[in-house]
């Protein structure tokens, strides 16, 4: 046991040679909570009749400073103790409060108690099929939570199983009594039970206890039932027992035994009515749940302790003083001893400090609230509604859940007797794991708790690096001089996180004021997940929106991992964007490409203004920056950088150490350790000798909706130092820029928001006919209009682009906004008002009959969901030939986006492609980019709402990696200690994970890590392995690995894995993690190959040549090798021995197979240094290679033979592989000192 007590965290390790595994605990016996806790959240007791004496419970220990703020009251009701707090600022009395909390408790118990005989869930329990009752509000407002609590867990939360468990209780209750019966026939007649007669009986009597007994269950994977349980658990459903109709109102039984019992959510609706009734701030607690309201009075969040439940030794303590204080059993409720009630509270071990913000709820289940004694076992009370069954507790089996909702006590409590349901940890993460974001009240966090370990398992966001773990590695570095070109959201999304990684920031801008074309952005922000999506309902994933970006981008470069990215820090870019700056992103738009609605924007403001996203976010942002950043961030505004100050190196890699600027006429170099390229696009870039004159000259005569200093400026200075270009013909048109008939040839236009055809405007052409959907990607509604729609013509004959009508009726507009519609209409005069279709048929110069018939097709298709016509099937708005209150636009398709740019990777590091170099990019020392100054995320055509959110991920990603780029430790790994013993894990935070393989490698990914700093090495060895280790589920699962990356390769370190069972436990891991996510890593043993001059070192002895047998994924140490001799081969031309390198590469089938086109690529390069060949056990149809097994001719043929004493075979893969080769060297003539194997060297696979 390896102690952290600064962290009040243990690690407990158990190691052998099949198997390393290590669980983090927490260390039970410190509470180092750094502010008081308002109160604890427990198990609660279950609720008992109105006649039974529970002992209250006096409150938490701890003193806090902030109780004097607080008028409080206290006390019992159904034998669970409450407390409710109200801050003493808002007036009202302690008196007041006892009132309406006693009134809640009454109206509680009249209409959900099961326990009051006249109760209205009892009234209804009496029914009988057939009739119906009419539900109070109370009620109907509860069982309609209930019904959508059943349907959201897929039957987890079910209160209708009080059948089945009142089967289980009668059985217990048989169980109980049949026993004391056998013991007393026993003593009366020990000769005659030994009589073969009386065994036989008492095998009869056996196995049908053993039938009535199916359903107790120790063994999770024993899922045997009686057919009286079966058929009890198909009536304890809520499908087959409850019907509600009649507008919710009425519910009515649908068999006779049917059993509503509300007490695992009417606990939670209490205290939401409390909470709701009382004046905030306010604390409500009642049985161990929890709900908090407003702001805490101290100034800080609400705190909650999560208590540890007892032991299985303290539960047959506590069943035994039950039946000392009265309980007859079988089934127990748990109390503690009432005279050490007191010293146990005392003594409370904490799982965790929960922190709440107001509109927080708190509710716990567990195992052990009531239990079911059954011949010396106990059971949970808690149904499996899946398996209907009871679980024994024991120590593997989830023992407590607490979950953490935003705004709902009633769905917190649901979700705890959910999970709690499932048995298994894991399968109750992930039942919790969507209500994250797909839920009006989402899940602010959960702690899944099981005692073994213990094992806790706590909610996680895919591709957040935890506080506390992000703040030590931020520690690493030295503080930077970080310089960012260009002052829009990319730009300053990247100066500020630069800063709060302690770097000292210059913001040069050439314009006389910041924001550049951001600050123009109307759209909004797209994100999934989010908490605004959440709060509105809208479900949404990470394969919907990857897929709509890819698919929008088709035919361009949309890089996966730069998409992988920009998808999993999408909501939490938003809610930076929330938290940090108080932009309020509270609406939410489905815009065209989109498969959900998930484009943000901001309400009106209090006088019903409009709110432009964009120039909201940017406003903001300064404001910040000039507040809270002084001295930490400096803005330099009118200074235009020129070039770049660079190095250049015998390899031809760029290194860039500061700027030229040029300034008021005056021009100077401004030294940085990084700097940031975040310019913008070349979106009005009209010069014969432009960027768009060179790869678009078609586009020139279209308008644009940039700004005059969007010239491509960046992508000129990254030009400067070989920075590759990509996409730089792929230019967006957007398809609805307005024509402003006052100055209709101004080549600069208004964008008329993808929202308004998002809240329902269409298109007409000038013969009224509609031609395209209007949702769909802006490259297709750009072409159509293009296709369809005739020329702008004035009174002069001028000609202008081709436009078309948008019309949108008063729904249209009031979706949108009134106050937003206000700024184009009235402003800026771009709208014109027509009173109904027959105007607007006049303006337009068409046909009136035949506007009408489109405007009536339109509206039949909104009956029917779908529209022949276009395809189109979301209907934002209604708009009908009845329709009155128009108004029409003139809209023309305008430049509006340039998706090409500079590469970069997922780190924001600029990339620069080396012919002939091992490997087709490295990254640009010191330089880094974002926003649409790069290329390689939208491809052929950006999806609306990402231009916004590429600029706030990637320039928060390259914001973070520039500041950090100064590190005191050229390697991250240390040499010393590296068999794991010691404290040298370090955390890595994943970059990307790759397909090894166009062709092959579907079973393979390469996962890639970001070092610590950007220029950092791994000061690993050629061939030498790392372990890795990360949590999931609660547990922490380790593997090891051998890196494809070199050792001097900079900033990053990348490992091949399985994707598939074959992989291990450690896959599920991999699989789960997202750019972003923290894993540890540690320098463990290996090969260690030395390249020294010319020489290739193995143990001080030189090598000549080189054999490699690469079983499965024992390729990846292979790679390496392949990389670091190609390298040596290519700086050491002439000097080193032909064929010196040589591969047998074997895979079971094709799918396994990893780096083929790269393998073939190095052979093609480096014909005489470097051969394979490949054998496969299942080959594929048209196969031509090896098949079968290798042999002992496969050595001969393939490798080097006969052998010399300076060759050296190197053999990676499973252990049964190795051990086969390494006989068929020794049959060869090869010599143990000869080879190196993974698994005999190092007592673990390389690549396990």
């Amino acid at each position: 046991v390896i102690s952290d007590n600064d962290n009040g965290i243990n690690k407990i390790k158990i190691e052998s040679r099949s198997l390393s595994l290590s669980l983090i605990t927490l260390d039970m016996t410190s509470n180092k909570s750094s502010v008081p806790v308002d109160g604890e959240t427990r198990t609660s007791r279950i609720v008992q009749s109105l006649d039974f004496n529970f002992p209250v419970a006096p409150p938490p220990s701890q003193d806090d400073d902030s109780s004097n703020l607080f008028k409080t009251v206290a006390g019992v009701r159904c034998a669970m103790p409450y407390a409710v707090k109200v801050a003493a600022s808002t007036g009202i009395g302690e008196d007041h409060i006892s009132e309406i909390v006693k009134g809640v408790f009454d109206q509680v118990e009249a209409t959900l108690s099961n326990w009051d005989p006249n109760s209205e869930v009892n009234k209804v329990n009496m029914m009988k099929v057939g009739q119906q009752h009419k539900m109070s509000k109370m009620l109907q407002e509860v069982v309609v939570a209930a019904k959508e609590a059943v349907k959201l867990t897929r039957g987890c939360f079910d209160p209708s199983v009080a059948p089945i468990l009142a089967h289980y209780q009668l059985q217990a209750t048989k169980s109980s009594a049949s026993s004391s019966e056998t013991s007393s026939r026993h003593d009366r007649s020990t000769d005659e039970c030994r009589s073969e007669i009386s065994r036989r009986k008492l095998d009869i009597i056996n196995v049908w206890k053993d039938l009535l007994s199916r359903g107790y269950s120790s063994n999770p994977k024993d899922t045997k039932i009686s057919q009286k349980v079966e058929k009890l658990m198909h009536l304890s459903q809520w499908k087959e027992s409850f019907s509600v109709k009649n507008n919710k109102e009425y519910i009515s039984k649908k068999h006779n035994d049917a059993c509503l019992d509300l007490d695992g959510i009417a606990k939670g609706f209490a205290i939401d009515e409390i909470a709701k009734r009382l004046p905030s701030p306010c604390y409500v607690e009642w049985g161990g749940d929890v709900k908090v309201m407003g702001d805490h009075p101290a100034g800080r969040q609400w705190t909650v302790a999560v208590v540890q439940p007892g032991t299985l030794s303290d539960l047959q303590n506590r069943v035994l003083h039950a039946r000392a204080e009265g309980q007859s059993g079988p089934v127990f409720t748990l109390l503690k001893d009432a005279k050490n009630d007191k010293d146990n509270i005392k003594k409370s071990n904490y799982l965790a400090v929960l922190e709440l913000n107001g509109g927080d709820a708190v509710a716990t289940s567990g195992d052990c609230e009531k239990v079911l004694e059954k011949d010396g076992k106990l059971y949970s009370h808690i149904i499996n509604p899946h398996l209907g069954r009871l679980l024994e507790i024991n120590d593997n089996t989830l023992a407590q859940a607490v979950i953490v909702c935003k705004g709902s006590c009633t769905f917190a409590d649901a979700f705890a007797t959910a999970a709690i349901s499932l048995e298994d940890p894991s399968k109750a993460r992930q039942l919790l794991d969507p209500f994250r974001t797909n839920f009006i009240f989402p899940l602010e966090d959960f702690l899944l708790f099981s005692r073994k370990g213990p094992r806790i398992i706590r909610m996680s966001i895919p591709g957040v690096e935890p506080k506390s773990v992000k703040a030590k590695r931020l520690e690493k570095h030295e503080p930077a001089k970080v310089i960012v070109i260009g002052s829009g959201l990319a730009g300053m999304s990247a100066a500020i996180e630069a800063a709060d990684a302690r770097a000292r920031v210059i913001i040069l801008e050439k314009e006389e004021k910041t924001g550049g074309n951001s600050a123009k952005a109307t759209s909004g922000i797209n994100g999934w997940g989010t908490n605004t999506q959440a709060k509105l309902g809208i479900p949404d994933e990470e394969k919907l929106f990857e897929r709509d970006t890819h698919k929008s981008g088709k035919g361009g470069s949309t890089n996966p991992s730069l998409v992988r990215a920009l998808s999993i820090q999408s909501a939490p870019s938003i809610h930076w964007l929330q938290k940090k700056f108080n932009i309020p992103l509270d609406v939410v738009s489905q815009l065209g490409g989109h498969s959900a609605s998930r484009t943000h924007r901001a309400p009106p403001d209090s006088f019903g203004q409009p709110v432009p996203v964009g120039y909201a976010i940017m406003s903001k942002m300064k404001e910040v920056i000039e507040i809270e950043y002084s001295g930490r961030i400096e803005i330099r505004c009118g200074s235009k950088v020129t070039n770049f100050i660079k190095e250049q190196d015998d390899e031809g890699v760029y290194s860039v150490n500061g700027v030229d600027v040029e300034c008021n006429g005056f021009n100077y170099e401004e030294q940085a350790d990084s700097v940031i390229i975040a310019t913008g696009g070349f979106g009005c870039c009209r010069s014969s000798n432009g960027l768009m004159a060179q790869y678009r000259p078609d586009l020139l005569g279209f308008p644009t909706t940039n700004g005059s200093f969007a010239q491509g400026d960046g992508v000129l200075l990254g030009c400067k130092v070989g920075a590759e270009l990509i996409d730089l013909d792929k230019v967006q048109l957007h398809p609805t820029g307005f024509i402003d008939t006052k100055d209709p040839f101004n080549p600069t236009k208004i964008l008329a928001p993808e929202a308004i055809r998002g809240s329902g405007g269409i298109l007409v052409n000038s013969d009224g006919r509609r031609f395209v959907n209007e949702l769909d990607l802006r490259s297709v509604v750009t072409k159509a209009i293009i296709e369809h729609c005739d020329q702008y013509k004035d009174n002069d004959g001028r000609v202008g682009p081709h436009f078309a009508w948008c019309i949108m009726s008063v729904e249209s507009q009031q979706l949108f906004g009134f106050p937003a519609l206000s700024f184009y209409k009235d402003k800026m005069d771009l709208f014109i008002s027509c009173k109904d279709l027959s105007e607007t048929a006049l303006l337009i110069g068409c046909n009136e009959d035949v506007l009408i018939k489109t405007i009536q097709s339109y509206s039949d298709a909104i009956c029917i969901g779908s529209c022949t016509l276009t395809g189109k099937t979301i209907f934002p708005a209604n708009i009908s030939p009845a329709s009155k209150d128009l108004i029409v636009a003139r809209v023309t398709p305008s430049i509006h986006y340039t998706m090409g740019g500079i590469n970069i990777n997922p780190a924001g590091e600029v990339q620069q492609r080396l012919i002939g170099h091992f490997g087709s990019h490295i990254h640009i020392r010191g330089l880094f980019a974002a926003g649409e100054v790069t290329g390689g995320v939208h491809g052929n055509n950006r999806l609306a709402g990402n231009s916004l959110l590429e600029c706030c991920v990637f320039g928060r990603i390259a914001g973070e990696r520039a500041a950090t780029i100064k590190q005191p430790d050229k390697f991250m790994f240390r040499q010393t200690n590296i068999d794991g013993t010691e404290n040298n894990w370090v955390p890595a935070v994943l970059r990307e994970i790759r397909n090894t393989d166009e062709k092959y490698g579907r079973s393979t990914l390469e996962v890639r890590f970001n070092l610590y700093g950007a220029l950092q090495h791994s000061g690993l060895d050629i061939g030498q392995f790392i372990g890795l280790r990360g949590e999931c589920d609660g547990e922490t699962l380790q593997g090891y690995f051998s890196p494809i990356t070199r050792p001097d390769d900079e900033g990053v370190i990348g490992i091949l894995c399985r994707n598939d069972s074959k992989g291990g436990p450690i896959t599920e891991l991999l699989n789960c993690a997202r750019p972003g996510s923290v894993m540890y890593m540690c320098a463990m043993g290996g090969l260690r190959l030395k390249f020294k001059g010319e020489s290739i070192l193995f143990c001080d002895k030189r090598i000549r040549r080189i054999g490699l047998v690469a079983g499965g994924t024992g390729i990846a140490p292979m790679i390496q090798i392949v990389r670091a001799c190609s390298d040596h081969v290519r700086k050491n031309r002439g000097k080193v021995p032909l064929h010196g390198l040589n591969l047998i590469y074997a895979a079971e089938g094709e799918h396994d197979l990893a780096f083929m086109k790269l393998l073939d690529r190095v052979e093609k390069d480096f014909p005489r240094h470097f051969r394979f060949y490949v054998k496969l056990d299942k080959p594929p149809l048209g196969w031509t290679e090896g098949v079968g097994f290798v042999e002992t001719h496969d050595i001969k043929d393939h490798l080097m033979y006969p052998p010399n004493d300076d060759d050296l075979i190197v053999i990676c893969g499973p252990p049964v592989f190795e051990n086969a080769m390494r006989k068929n060297l020794f049959k060869v003539g090869y010599k143990p000192s000869q080879w190196f194997s993974f698994s005999e060297s190092d007592k673990v696979g390389a690549s396990s």
